[in-house]
């Protein structure tokens, strides 16, 4: 079982390319904002405590969802 966070495919690449740039911190939520496009903004906005158990946990696109898990 993992402990991965689940998240929309389209919310992962755009953070995934920001971290990637290293242009900023991941823990640093109003950095990363400026960098996603406001689809993405707005989903940090809205899912901050995902964002952050995430963060510390790692993510998983939606599309990677085994059933079951």
């Amino acid at each position: 079982m993992s402990n991965k966070v689940v998240v929309p495919d389209d919310i992962l690449d755009s953070l995934t390319v920001v971290r990637d740039s290293g242009l900023v911190n991941m823990a640093d939520m109003k950095g990363v904002k400026e960098l996603v496009p406001a689809a993405v903004a707005t989903w940090l906005d809205e899912n901050k405590e995902t964002y952050m158990q995430g963060f510390f946990y790692g993510f998983q696109k939606e599309s990677e969802q085994h059933d079951g898990e």
